[in-house]
Order: structure tokens, then C-alpha cells, then sequence
């Protein structure tokens, strides 16, 4: 999924436009289906356009890099659809593969939220006119595999995958064998930002100050030390996969009810709106709020260091969400060969090794590797070194309805 509101000149160019860079955004799946039309049906319509991810010119699978860097020419473009953040990191790590490969090809990337990105791109393949090559993340198709695949079957939702995406990821290259099956679909495979999926910031200065101690699960929270203390939250956006996730694993730990759970945990505790995750968590630096409930680690980044008293809390078996990193190749990508081969590449331990220096905001999802030598920053060796508990992108939906159903009560309401 993708995450909010990264901290740069993109993103005011953005939210001036209207936009609002969400892991998430606010449109409802009812109002997506409504505006990009029925996803399953219309999807099959218009592909004549382009190439093709299907074009069979060229190596046979499984891929190595550099078979698929032969494929690709002096002029090549790759078109980058991303709700993961701002455009910088996609240039970012498209010149570290260039530099790796001896490659010299050009990136156009369309960063904006989930939703608006699948309206886009389902809107182009209706038209016949398929812009994307690759594409982190479509929500809006996510959200519908996901129901599909709770009301009807996964074999019914992969149906939906096999009309957007390549099929067959898992299978066809050769990193198969260094990632986590967690990690890897055949439509999808995880691509950066591996580890820890959340985050509960910190202002340790704060804490200190007031004599408390820095908590390390939710539950925690309920301690009658932190009866009454001030917590951000989002007021425009809350993630229902991501309270969903809070609420069902602490609550679970408990003798309450979900509902029960979260109840008792906003009357403990003093919710306080704040605009963004991005806003959110530079209330928490600057040490006007001591704690916000939740936030996406890649976007407290920018704003913790050696001079800032900011902390990501990692509480104890914090999820990892598959599909909230992920790359997908178009079916109907019009570059087909530089798609596979930018997919491999950033997969290849060079360029992994690459991300935590060289991409903006980006970490690597390659767990099998020891980072020490690139000297990570404190947070971000917290981030690759810290216990997770894997989702599978087909038990995310799980978590959302628990989101649901505890923000419908008024459980998060400030």
C-alpha cells in the first residue's frame, strides 16, 4: 500500500493540486467501483494498445538481469505508477540501476495516491491506450481482490489479477529462491521497503521529561501512567488496516472485545487530530504531542537523526504487509522487456545494497543480506533489524474490517 504524504517539494506541488499522496486515500471502494466502473468486467475491454507484457521475443523465463538488460535499448523509457511516496525516489533508484547495468533508461513517473492511480490506469486500459509499465500500487484493484476473494473465492480475485497484471512473477525470474514466498505472488513481489510496516512515534525527549517509559506494544498503553496523555491522529485519514491490526492483536492479548478494546484505549488516552501523517509526526518532533498512535516508518524517516529526538517505536510482532511495497508489471505494458528487466534489477543485491544511501526514503526488502557495511542510519537499522510478523496480502482484508468496524462505532473519533 502506498504511504502518506512523503516530505518534499513534490508533495506541495501535490497537495496544491488537489492531491493527497495516501497509503490509502479516502475514496471508499463503493465510490471507486463507481468512477473507474465494474473493475472484473471492464477490465478486458480495450487491449489492443501496445506491446504487451505477453510479447515472447527475447530470453525464456526464468530471467536473469542481465539477459533482460540485453533486451533493453539506448533509448528506452520505463513509466512508473506509484502511490508509495514521491516521484524522487523512483528517479533515484532507476539512475542506481542505470549506473549498476550500464543502462541508459529514462524514467516518467506518475506519483499520486492508490485510488487515484487505479482510476487512471483503469481508465487507460478501457480507452485501450495503456500508459503504465509498472505500477506500486493499484489500491483499487487490491481492495476488489480482496473482496472477491472473501466473497466468492482467491481463484475468482486471481481471476481479476490475471485481466491487469503479468502473471506467473513468482516463477518467471530468478529471485524466486532469495525472497520469502511471503513476499512474492503472481502478480506482484515485494520490491522495497521491507521489514517493520508500522510505527508508533516517539518524542523520547518528552518522555523523559515527564518521567515515562517509552512503551513497547499498545497494550502498554493502557498503564495508568499514560491515563489522559495527548496522541495524534490523523483527523482527514485513519488506515483501517492499520488500527484494524492494533486493535485485533492487542485486544487479542486481552479478555475484551475488539470493540471493547479500542473503546477503552480512546477513553484512556487523549486523542488529538492533526492534519497528516506527515503533520502528525512533526507535532511529535518538535515536541508539542509526545505520541502519535500509528504512522508509516518511510514517512517518519526525513524527520528522525542524530539532532532530532523522534523514535519509531516497532511494538512487539508489528506486521510487515506484503502488498505494501510491492511492483507489479502492466499486462498491457507498452515497455515490456525494460519493465521485467527494472523489476529484476531492483531486486539484484547491488542495488538493494544501493537504496539505504542512494534512494531517497526507499530501504531494501532483501532480508537475506547484512546492510552493516553500508553504515545505515540508527532508524534504519532499527527498521532492518527488528522482529515482524508477515501479512499475506490475502489476510490484509482481515485486518480492515476489524478498521472498519471499530472506526464505525466512533472508536477513533476525536
Amino acid at each position: 500500500m502506498s504511504h502518506e504524504e512523503p516530505e518534499n517539494d513534490t508533495l506541495e506541488r501535490a497537495k496544491s493540486d488537489g492531491q493527497r499522496f495516501g497509503r490509502r486515500g479516502v475514496t471508499s471502494r463503493r465510490t471507486f467501483l463507481a468512477t473507474g466502473a465494474a473493475l472484473s468486467a471492464a477490465a478486458v475491454a480495450g487491449c489492443a494498445g501496445g506491446t504487451g507484457s505477453g510479447s515472447t521475443e527475447g530470453p525464456e523465463p526464468p530471467w536473469t538481469t542481465e539477459e533482460l538488460a540485453d533486451q533493453v535499448g539506448d533509448d528506452a523509457e520505463i513509466n512508473i505508477y506509484a502511490s508509495t511516496g514521491a516521484d524522487q525516489e523512483w528517479y533515484d533508484l532507476v539512475d542506481v540501476i542505470n549506473d549498476e547495468f550500464g543502462t541508459s533508461v529514462e524514467p516518467n513517473v506518475f506519483a499520486t495516491n492508490g485510488n487515484d492511480l487505479t482510476q487512471r490506469f483503469v481508465q487507460e486500459r478501457q480507452a485501450g491506450n495503456d500508459t503504465a509499465d509498472v505500477l506500486s500500487s493499484p489500491t483499487g484493484i487490491d481492495d476488489d481482490m480482496l473482496v472477491t476473494a472473501r466473497d466468492e473465492s482467491k481463484e475468482a480475485a486471481l481471476d481479476i489479477g490475471r485481466e491487469y497484471f503479468e502473471w506467473d512473477l513468482d516463477q518467471k525470474f530468478w529471485f524466486n529462491d532469495v525472497l520469502d514466498d511471503v513476499q512474492q505472488y503472481p502478480f506482484y513481489v515485494t520490491g522495497y521497503n521491507g521489514g517493520p510496516g508500522l510505527t508508533m512515534p516517539v518524542n523520547e525527549d518528552v518522555f523523559a521529561d515527564r518521567g515515562l517509559d517509552v512503551p513497547s506494544t499498545y497494550n502498554d498503553l493502557l498503564d495508568d501512567q499514560y491515563e489522559g496523555m495527548e496522541v495524534a491522529i490523523s483527523s482527514a485519514y485513519i488506515a483501517s488496516d492499520m488500527v484494524g491490526w492494533i486493535v485485533r492483536h492487542n485486544a487479542a492479548e486481552t479478555e475484551m472485545t475488539e470493540t471493547e478494546w479500542a473503546q477503552q484505549l480512546h477513553d484512556h488516552l487523549s486523542y488529538t487530530g492533526v492534519s497528516s501523517h506527515t503533520a502528525g509526526t512533526r507535532e511529535v518532533r518538535d515536541g508539542n504531542i509526545p505520541l502519535m498512535l500509528y504512522n508509516w516508518p518511510t514517512v517518519i524517516a526525513p524527520f528522525t537523526g542524530e539532532d532530532s529526538p523522534l523514535t519509531g517505536v516497532f511494538p512487539e510482532d508489528v506486521p510487515s504487509f506484503m502488498n505494501g511495497s510491492p511492483i507489479a508489471i502492466n499486462k498491457e505494458a507498452p515497455n515490456p522487456w525494460v519493465a521485467r528487466f527494472f523489476l529484476s534489477a531492483t531486486l539484484e543485491e547491488a542495488v538493494q545494497r544501493r537504496m539505504i544511501n542512494d534512494v531517497e526514503r526507499q530501504i531494501p526488502c532483501r532480508m537475506d543480506l547484512d546492510y552493516s557495511a553500508q553504515d545505515p542510519d540508527s532508524y534504519t537499522e532499527k527498521r532492518l533489524n527488528s522482529d515482524y510478523e508477515a501479512v499475506e496480502f490475502w489476510d490484509e482484508w482481515r485486518n480492515s474490517t476489524v478498521g472498519q468496524k471499530v472506526k464505525d462505532v466512533g472508536a477513533f473519533d476525536i
